[in-house]
């Protein structure tokens, strides 16, 4: 690979993940092995947790990050899971599936009892419903897009489905008549879309770092970049998180608009595509601090016992790409930009490169091919140029050989 900089040429090519600390002897299971578990495996990994994988799927993605793997749904044999949460310190759901969320919650008490089931049911019951989250808004006095505006363009989303699945603009009274009866209707406010994850004991909270959600065509994140400390929103986040009494974690998705910030949505469970975005722009690991407002005292040093000194004051990036073969020489090949949905259509999930600044990791169905790449520096400068060589990498991987 030729890169033009040679200042950001990246490290020797590993075939392996690595993780940034050793094994502590502290285990986390987590339940869910899709696209939630892959970050929640990824940065447990990081942290140098022994991970437990649960997921009924035998061919789950977040297998690639976990030590131990039992293939088997949970709400269909209680015994086994329970087994298992002997063996554990942490548990953690990482799946929107409700049926294994009301299990999860009406078995919380037969589990070990020194095993912490970090998730605050209460808050998710609010952040999952749309409707319900949107009266909490206004019972907090928390800005939000209007209800039911009375002329078009409006945006319409579904009251139950997760980040944009099903959103779009309709922009005619026509086109109205088409949105099923129980969608929200808000108005359309353009502005870009900022991130924030909060995390609680119950009494106090944390913000940690602020992210930029780049959107594709379909209202899809397909990058998340860092964004720097902002009063408003964090305020904004903090007084959703306190008039929840959050014991967990939450992230508030809003979008800036000319009159300020306006609340889009709140998820009361561990995101996916952020966090990582998070940890290489601020060292600080979502899935450590979580944990921490379970196991210690949450105060002013759990953010410092949280944090990879190593990548504060990082710029990070994390992208999807879609690969697709061209006749165009010399690489016969371009990559696109996209959503999550992108990787979600693989079944195979394989590190491809991994070295100090860059990580690259395909998600493949047959001839089907997507990629997730990391790439992160002391600056966003050498971060970019590093994003760039990364997707050069790809490019070249899967060139034709030359006979």
């Amino acid at each position: 690979m030729c890169l033009s900089d040679k200042s950001v040429k990246p490290q020797e090519q590993m075939t392996v993940f690595r993780p940034d600390f050793q094994k502590s002897g502290k285990r986390i299971c987590l339940i869910g092995g899709k696209l939630q578990g892959v970050e929640a495996a990824y940065l447990s990994q990081k942290a140098g947790l022994y991970v437990i994988l649960i997921d009924k799927n035998k061919d789950a993605l977040a297998r690639e990050f976990a030590d131990e793997f039992h293939c088997f749904d949970v709400t269909k044999d209680k015994k086994a899971f329970i087994e298992i949460s002997e063996k554990s310190d942490f548990m953690l759901p990482v799946n929107e599936n409700q049926e294994t969320i009301d299990f999860l919650e009406s078995v919380q008490h037969e589990i070990n009892p020194r095993c912490a089931l970090l998730f605050d049911f209460d808050a998710y019951r609010i952040s999952c419903d749309k409707n319900k989250s949107k009266k909490y808004f206004r019972s907090v006095n928390v800005p939000t897009p209007t209800d039911r505006p009375t002329e078009p363009p409006f945006f319409v989303k579904p009251p139950n489905e997760s980040g944009s699945s099903n959103a779009r603009i309709v922009k005619t009274e026509k086109e109205l008549e088409s949105v099923p009866a129980d969608y929200l209707i808000e108005e359309y406010v353009e502005g870009p879309v900022w991130s924030l994850e909060v995390i609680g004991d119950g009494k106090h909270y944390e913000v940690v770092k602020e992210t930029y959600i780049h959107l594709d065509d379909v209202y899809d994140c397909n990058q998340v970049t860092p964004l720097p400390k902002n009063p408003d929103l964090r305020k904004i986040t903090l007084d959703l998180a306190s008039g929840l009494s959050l014991k967990g974690i939450m992230d508030v998705e809003a979008i800036e608009s000319k009159k300020g910030f306006k609340v889009l949505e709140i998820d009361a469970r561990f995101p996916s595509q952020t966090p990582i975005c998070v940890y290489f722009s601020s060292g600080v690991n979502l899935i450590s601090l979580l944990i921490d407002a379970f196991e210690k005292p949450f105060d002013a040093d759990s953010l410092k016992r949280a944090t990879n000194e190593k990548y504060k004051n990082h710029y990070g990036i994390l992208e999807h790409f879609l690969y697709e073969e061209t006749k165009t020489a010399p690489l016969y090949g371009k990559l696109t930009s996209g959503g999550e949905h992108l990787v979600s259509k693989g079944k195979k999930l394989t590190p491809v490169f991994v070295s100090e600044n860059i990580e690259i990791y395909e998600f493949a169905d047959q001839k089907y091919k997507a990629y997730t790449i990391i790439s992160h520096s002391k600056s966003q400068e050498e971060a970019e140029k590093y994003h760039q060589a990364a997707q050069l990498m790809v490019l070249e991987k899967n060139a034709p050989c030359e006979s």
